[in-house]
């Protein structure tokens, strides 16, 4: 729990670094945007709060707010961000991440193979799980559902 207050704290740091850039570029400052990748060097943000951040601000340009009104029982719309669980954010590489979102968004992965594959790497045993893995596991679901095969089971993994 401590270590969630801490990231959300520096992910809340780095938004409101990124307003004051953009706020400072508005102003005339034609130089804010080049100086932002200098700002967030000396920071000390880590490539998850960087992923959460933008997250987060593509989450807020995905959909107007106040739009839609969405019940408990409807599924998640079409671009709804999957949230990592504690077990998860432990288990994938961020980069592994970003890939797996990649293929999400592309429609390369549909919901239940997206789960699938999260389900095989974070239950493999290797932490963290990097991108090669990730593409591995998720090229066999994909493959399997073309075929029109699409095992239920574990499998094996080849590492």
């Amino acid at each position: 729990m401590m270590s969630d207050d801490r990231e959300g704290a520096e992910v809340r740091r780095l938004l409101a670094l990124i307003a004051d850039h953009l706020e400072d570029y508005l102003e005339g400052n034609e130089l804010a945007l080049e100086t932002l990748g200098e700002s967030l060097e000396q920071g000390g943000f880590t490539s998850e709060d960087l992923l959460s951040a933008v997250l987060a601000l593509r989450s807020l340009g995905s959909e107007a707010l106040g739009a839609a009104v969405v019940a408990v029982d409807d599924p998640p719309g079409e671009a709804a961000q999957r949230v990592l669980s504690a077990h998860e954010r432990e288990s994938l590489s961020p980069e592994a991440w970003g890939y797996l979102l990649g293929l999400r968004r592309r429609g390369a992965l549909d919901a239940e193979q997206f789960e699938r594959v999260l389900d095989r790497l974070t239950t493999s045993g290797i932490r963290p799980v990097g991108v090669e893995l990730a593409r591995e596991v998720a090229a066999s679901i994909a493959l399997r559902r073309s075929e029109g095969f699409y095992d239920r089971g574990d499998g094996d993994l080849s590492h």
